[in-house]
């Protein structure tokens, strides 16, 4: 071999050499880089499932306390309101009454009647009756007629059959429930509107994985939340400081968004002056 193919053949071999540790350098790379993504991922989903633990820990806390203070009304202030009136009811019939003792007392009889019938609406409010067997259109017509019946605002209920919506099990029923009953408790407190509607329906998702998503949309007529209308909060609430409503309003929010992260659903929030609020909560079915 001539002493030019002789340098060729070096030359030859110090290239394949640098090709081999370039190729070793950058598998290396890549390896040390995807073990670093692998870590971060489990950290990102270790530190997902602490917060959903938390966060349905904070939820069924709340769920308890609710049923603990339905149970007290029930137990404490319905009964004694109930004893209340039948006293009444025999006072009634007593004929050592003068008129006027007795348009009193028919005035107080009728106070503690209308006291009667909003402790169960609260009751009701606080735990929906029948939720294991109710289905989740029964569980919201009952709140929109509860509303309807306190006579604050009206509230409409429109519904589209689908099967989807008998296959909701009763924890998705809960926090769905929740959810609508936030968005209309922050319609009535907050928005000034005149009418709330209620829609249920199935839609069609982008999402390629999942077809069909349900549909729940709260909209109402009013002027937006206290953070996006301050001014009108300010003018038309002087008695109410504009920090308490948006903060109330904020925590009803994350609670909404909490119960949406359960559900493996999507909460939309859209508030205006002009357009009033519009949530939408999007439930994926498979």
């Amino acid at each position: 071999m001539n002493p030019s193919e002789t340098n060729l053949a070096v030359f030859q071999f110090i290239e394949l050499l640098s090709i081999i540790s370039f190729l070793c350098i950058t598998f290396l790379l890549f390896l040390l880089s995807y073990i670093k993504n692998k870590d971060k991922n489990r950290s990102l989903e270790e530190q997902n499932k602490k917060e959903r633990l938390v966060t349905e820990t904070i939820t069924q806390v709340q769920e308890n306390e609710r049923s603990r203070i339905s149970r007290d009304l029930h137990d404490t202030v319905t009964q004694d309101i109930r004893t209340a009136l039948l006293y009444m009811h025999k006072l009634n019939e007593s004929k050592n009454l003068s008129d006027e003792q007795i348009n009193l007392l028919q005035k107080i009889q009728k106070i503690e009647e209308e006291n009667l019938k909003n402790i169960r609406n609260i009751i009701r409010n606080l735990t929906p009756s029948e939720i294991e067997s109710a289905s989740i259109t029964q569980l919201l017509s009952e709140l929109c007629e509860n509303i309807n019946e306190s006579g604050d605002i009206k509230c409409n209920l429109y519904t589209e059959a689908s099967d989807f919506l008998t296959k909701i099990t009763t924890e998705q029923k809960l926090h769905i429930f929740r959810i609508v009953q936030e968005s209309i408790n922050n319609a009535i407190k907050h928005s000034k509107a005149s009418e709330i509607s209620v829609i249920m329906r199935e839609e069609k998702s982008s999402d390629a994985q999942i077809k069909t998503n349900l549909l729940f949309l709260i909209s109402d007529d009013g002027i937006g939340m206290p953070e996006n209308n301050k001014t009108d909060y300010e003018e038309n609430d002087k008695n109410i400081p504009t920090d308490i409503l948006s903060e109330n309003t904020h925590l009803g929010i994350k609670g909404m968004k909490s119960r949406a992260l359960l559900l493996g659903a999507t909460l939309e929030i859209k508030s205006d002056k002009e357009t009033g609020t519009q949530i939408k909560l999007y439930l994926p079915v498979q």
